[in-house]
């Protein structure tokens, strides 16, 4: 379990938001490690079948960023899931009912900017990386497949938004379940 132990909140002085760092354990890694090991599986099968399945070679460096990329993003979108509803119960706004629409948690909080800043940065890296080598392997840019220009870019928006949003709510019902004077670390 993720645990996270904000500051108290000492004669109505806010101690400002956790550091993001502090919010990594073993859970966050661990559920990114899965969703990375599944997605880069399953992205792998379709981005280089020719080269499992057929004659064609694998391609070192696409192979690499399609897995590296989800853990980063699960990574640091549960982190963010975790901060905002940190700083939400903080102010008094983290309330979230287990019957509430997921879609609802998804679309709210700030979510949906944060994913989109996060996959824009994660997809520029990428293409940038990919751009890089393409051309030092004496590529052109017209050859560059634009699907997985594409993918890029939308795949970590989307998966940052899903995986801010299931964060968001396990630390906020965490966070509903606590005693309200309770110094405990909390367990998302």
């Amino acid at each position: 379990m993720t645990r996270a132990n904000p500051k108290p909140i000492a004669h109505g002085v806010d101690p400002g938001p956790p550091k993001l760092a502090s919010l990594i354990d073993a859970d966050v890694i661990r559920r990114a490690g899965i969703v990375a090991l599944i997605l880069g599986s399953v992205l792998t099968l379709a981005n280089q079948s020719g080269a499992i399945f057929g004659e064609d070679s694998v391609q070192v460096l696409p192979l690499v960023l399609v897995y590296l990329t989800p853990f980063v993003v699960v990574t640091v979108s549960q982190v963010l899931g975790i901060r905002r509803a940190l700083l939400d119960a903080g102010r008094g706004r983290a309330s979230v009912s287990p019957r509430d629409a997921f879609l609802a948690t998804a679309l709210s909080r700030g979510i949906p900017l944060r994913s989109l800043l996060l996959g824009s940065i994660v997809g520029t890296v990428n293409t940038s990386i990919v751009i890089s080598a393409a051309l030092m392997d004496g590529g052109k840019l017209a050859d560059l497949p634009t699907a997985l220009i594409g993918q890029a870019f939308v795949l970590p928006m989307l998966f940052g938004l899903v995986s801010q949003a299931i964060s968001y709510r396990r630390a906020a019902l965490a966070i509903g379940r606590r005693p309200q004077a309770e110094a405990q670390p909390l367990s998302i």
